[in-house]
């Protein structure tokens, strides 16, 4: 059986191209790096043929790593945002409504020079008020909000 492979640049950052650079058709899939470099890279100018490439079958998925990690970075950011957001809505005193707030994790005077989650004014990052314990190390304060991630 025949399986159609899309060719994709290598950049030096690591990351790979959007669209296939070439695309070919070859039926083993465990010889197809073989087949590429013998047969089908010949067909490049002299340039391309010394850039890197990723050889994907065309049906199966084409995600690329970056795509992914983006993909679980906004995953992330949002659950923490839920996590902050409960915490402001826990707080006995409110901070001003007329006031713009977000929850971010901060290293102030207010905090006594220790980081912590905290309401701050958006815009300006006045701290308003605490959101959690303060923490020695940058690390543990994200380890505390992980915890509060896997309590949600």
């Amino acid at each position: 059986m025949n399986y159609k492979w899309n060719v994709y640049k290598l950049f030096k950052n690591g990351k790979r191209a959007k669209k296939p650079f070439h695309v070919f058709e070859y039926e083993e899939p465990e010889r197809v790096e073989e087949h590429f470099n013998a047969e089908i890279i010949k067909e490049f100018s002299e340039k391309n043929r010394s850039a890197k490439f990723l050889i994907l079958r065309d049906d199966l998925p084409q995600k690329r790593q970056a795509d992914l990690k983006d993909v679980n970075k906004e995953n992330l950011i949002r659950q923490r945002n839920k996590v902050l957001q409960i915490c402001i809505n826990k707080l006995s005193s409110k901070p001003e409504i007329n006031i713009s707030i977000q929850g971010a994790l901060i290293l102030c005077k207010e905090s006594a020079w220790e980081w912590q989650w905290a309401v701050i004014e958006a815009g300006t990052s006045r701290y308003i008020q605490g959101l959690s314990p303060t923490f020695k190390s940058y690390d543990k304060a994200h380890l505390w909000m992980n915890e509060e991630i896997e309590n949600l």
